[in-house]
């Protein structure tokens, strides 16, 4: 213990009589301290948590591995969806499907991307609504036909709705 406090004592007034190298040395641990922590931060946010759901790592997309060797999604209707959720190693099912819309009735038609969701959809990833409300289980009982329900995408409401009818926003003072 002794020999290390010796090389404590020396190695500090080394660091005082030369201030040049002692503020090279602190720069560049600083530097590299500092841009090692960003590169981690950058590689933890996108490849080890890139999603921002509760319980991330317990979410999993069906796919089927076709003879070209690329993961094709599986579709399934409603009577295997329900199935599906009956099945004791499943806890909860989401389900989707994109298309292309047209929206008209202005002066020029914009392509519009929608989804069609089941009704759990927003409580399982989290994602409560900004105004009003998202899907509830009511929307869709089993055995009856759905209601008709539509939830914005705040991007779509401000970007494309208000913008183009002159309405202020959901977010402005009146």
């Amino acid at each position: 213990m002794h020999t290390f406090v010796q090389d404590l004592r020396y190695s500090a007034r080394q660091l005082i009589k030369s201030p040049g190298f002692t503020l090279t040395a602190v720069i560049s641990l600083a530097l590299g301290i500092g841009a090692a922590t960003a590169v981690f931060s950058v590689i933890y946010a996108v490849l080890m948590h890139p999603y921002p759901y509760p319980a991330a790592d317990r979410i999993v997309r069906l796919t089927v591995d076709s003879v070209a060797g690329s993961g094709d999604p599986v579709y399934l209707n409603g009577a295997e969806i329900q199935t599906l959720r009956q099945s004791p190693v499943v806890e909860s099912v989401l389900a989707s499907d994109g298309n292309a819309l047209m929206l008209t009735g202005r002066d020029l038609p914009e392509a519009v991307h929608a989804v069609s969701l089941i009704s759990n959809n927003f409580q399982d990833l989290g994602v409560p609504a900004v105004l009003g409300r998202g899907l509830w289980p009511s929307d869709a009982v089993d055995g009856q036909e759905p209601r008709p329900v539509v939830v914005l995408s705040y991007r779509f409401l401000a970007g494309t709705l208000l913008v183009q009818s002159g309405c202020r926003g959901p977010d402005s003072a009146t």
